[in-house]
């Protein structure tokens, strides 16, 4: 019992406990990765094309195209 009373263990700070860096790294990562994936969705976002298609032929591409752009609605 002396011997633990008179040679304690040294305190470490946090940051020196690699399970800290797990803990706050993985849910940090994670949050950058899908932020930085929501501002790449925003910003190239494709425009929707008009509903008329110029030449006959292309008119089932577009109507393909914009439904799955927005999913069915017109």
């Amino acid at each position: 019992m002396t011997d633990l009373q008179n040679n304690p263990l040294p305190r470490q700070p946090w940051w020196r406990f690699r399970i800290v860096w797990l803990v706050i790294g993985l849910p940090l990562t994670a949050v950058l990765a899908s932020t930085t994936s929501a501002v790449l969705a925003i910003r190239g976002a494709d425009s929707v094309v008009s509903a008329t298609a110029v030449a006959p032929e292309q008119r089932p591409a577009v109507e393909g195209r914009n439904h799955a752009a927005t999913g069915g609605r017109r």
